[in-house]
């Protein structure tokens, strides 16, 4: 499946985030289980790879 960020808080301690779903997504997954503050597998899709590595290559800083 597909989600999409809503927020994003970059604290000391890691990342935050909150995303939003539609009540039928909820229903027909088993994200109905997830409560806030659980943790869940993520995978972050290849455009955003390349983006932040474009971004960070274009601020000096090169990051693999």
């Amino acid at each position: 499946m597909s989600l999409t960020v809503n927020t994003i808080d970059d604290r000391a301690d890691g990342c935050k985030f909150a995303i939003n779903l539609i009540p039928y997504t909820v229903e027909v997954t088993t994200l109905r289980h997830v409560k806030a503050g659980d943790k869940v597998d993520l995978e972050v899709d290849m455009v955003a790879r390349h983006v932040e590595r474009m971004l960070s290559t274009s601020q000096g800083v090169h990051q693999d």
